[in-house]
């Protein structure tokens, strides 16, 4: 296996066919890394330009005044072979093919195209992503070499302040691979690697996974897979993340007829027998989704409580909304969840806080006027300390500040000292103040409450088949 180090973490970088122009895709690659700071040379290479974009520019990867770690290739994919192979001669140990035009093309000379950067790249032992991708992101690095607008330098740092742990997007599509950046960083999730990997001509998704594993950084996976092309690769490296305790969250695309049409046509994809994979998925723990939104929330509970996985299907509602806990209550069962009645020491314990019109049975309707009173960190403590329930969920308005900023304290304690994962579902749109305080306190934090039932199924499920893999 080459060095996927030398592809991710590279100390200097060489753009091929960077570009002046930003209306474009060869200028918007090079302007995009510009704008975050990454410490290493970038050297833009372009045989009709002396200088793009304030650098000065070399005609060849051979005029370069220093040795480079990481080539990036946009260029015809009909001159990508010999430029390739010019990178190997000069000791370019890698590199990231955003051109398309390769074994996704009709006919078999893409394919042929795609069979060359293989072979180049297994003769120099270089580590090469793509071709028909859209780069990678870094965030880590400050390095971004994508064309992507997503990762254009904005008001959203790359990284969040603090955090509680790292999330790493591995994605045949390009696109939909930095939309999971796009729908996370809003809500506080830390990205350490977004990898784009096209038709996978040399390195697979799971050489990816298994070089992150290795690395010890990265807590959650969020997979988008059109094929797994070498089954062995994935059956080491998916039990090698189930003993970790790093879970696999994976959208597997071409589940229908259409579908297996469009993967075809993407990244010539064989798309495989739906019943094949998911047998495959669940004998290794793997989290099958085929929602973005829910695949980004699923990571948010991992991250949040992942050492804290539910040990069973048994949830408790809290709730200061009694429409919000009995619509919840319909969606954790609908997920496979139990909304079991609280035992009787607990419902005592919560009875003597609640008006007459409140009940402690589950969900549990604490009202309004309860939780200005004592707030939503007791009500949330209270239930998950009855014996009858694996996980809380907690029913707010995240509209309205001033009711958790009251509440910071007793809800950081809460989270430091539960056993028990709590989540928070907001019937409402959370304001900025509500998702930054909560994100800082070690809460994941839904606005789509099927999510937060399917996210809670998914955890107690997932410790299940651990359990069994480490006992076996």
């Amino acid at each position: 296996m080459p060095d996927i180090g030398k592809l991710l973490w590279p100390r200097s970088v060489a753009v091929v066919g960077a570009s002046s122009d930003t209306n474009g895709l060869r200028g918007r690659i090079l302007q995009i890394m510009r704008g975050h700071p990454f410490a290493g040379p970038i050297y833009p290479v372009s045989r009709s330009e002396t200088e793009v974009q304030g650098l000065k520019a070399y005609r060849s990867v051979d005029d370069l005044p220093a040795h480079t770690d990481l080539a990036v290739l946009i260029i015809p994919a009909k001159f990508v072979p010999q430029e390739l192979e010019r990178c190997g001669q000069a000791g370019i140990q890698a590199a990231t093919i955003l051109s398309s035009g390769f074994a996704e093309e009709p006919g078999g000379m893409g394919a042929a195209l795609q069979n060359e950067v293989h072979a180049i790249a297994r003769r120099h032992d270089m580590a090469v992503s793509g071709p028909n991708g859209e780069g990678f992101a870094n965030t880590a690095a400050a390095l971004c070499p994508t064309f992507s607008p997503v990762m254009e330098a904005g008001k959203i740092p790359l990284l969040p302040a603090g955090g509680r742990g790292q999330v790493a997007v591995i994605s045949q599509s390009g696109g939909m691979g930095f939309a999971f950046f796009d729908s996370g960083r809003p809500k506080n999730l830390s990205f350490r690697y977004i990898v784009t990997t096209g038709n996978e001509a040399c390195l697979e998704t799971f050489d990816f996974v298994d070089y992150m594993l290795d690395e010890g950084k990265t807590d959650v996976f969020l997979l988008l897979v059109e094929d797994v092309k070498t089954p062995e690769t994935f059956e080491r490296v998916a039990a090698k993340a189930l003993r970790a305790g790093k879970p696999l969250i994976v959208s597997k695309l071409g589940q229908s007829q259409a579908g297996s049409r469009a993967v075809a046509s993407h990244t010539a994809a064989r798309a495989g027998s739906p019943a094949t994979y998911r047998a495959m998925f669940e004998r290794y723990g793997v989290i099958e989704s085929s929602d973005p939104q829910e695949m980004v929330d699923i990571a948010a509970g991992f991250l949040a409580f992942g050492s804290r996985l539910p040990a069973g299907k048994r949830v408790g509602i809290c709730t200061s909304s009694g429409g919000g806990g009995a619509w919840l209550a319909d969606a954790c069962v609908a997920a496979g969840l139990e909304v079991p009645e609280l035992d009787v020491a607990t419902r005592a314990q919560i009875d003597v806080h609640l008006p007459p019109y409140g009940t402690s049975q589950n969900p549990v309707d604490v009202t309004a006027q309860a939780v200005h009173q004592l707030g939503y960190a007791e009500f949330a403590r209270l239930v998950a300390g009855s014996s009858a329930v694996d996980g809380v969920i907690v029913v707010i308005t995240g509209r309205y500040p001033r009711l958790l900023v009251d509440d910071r304290e007793p809800l950081q304690k809460l989270a430091r000292e539960t056993a028990k994962p709590i989540f928070l579902w907001s019937y409402t749109q959370p304001a900025e103040a509500c998702i930054s305080l909560l994100s800082e306190a070690g809460y994941a934090l839904f606005t789509d409450m099927s999510n937060c039932a399917r996210t809670m199924r998914a955890m107690a499920d997932y410790r299940s088949v651990r359990e069994r893999l480490m006992r076996g």
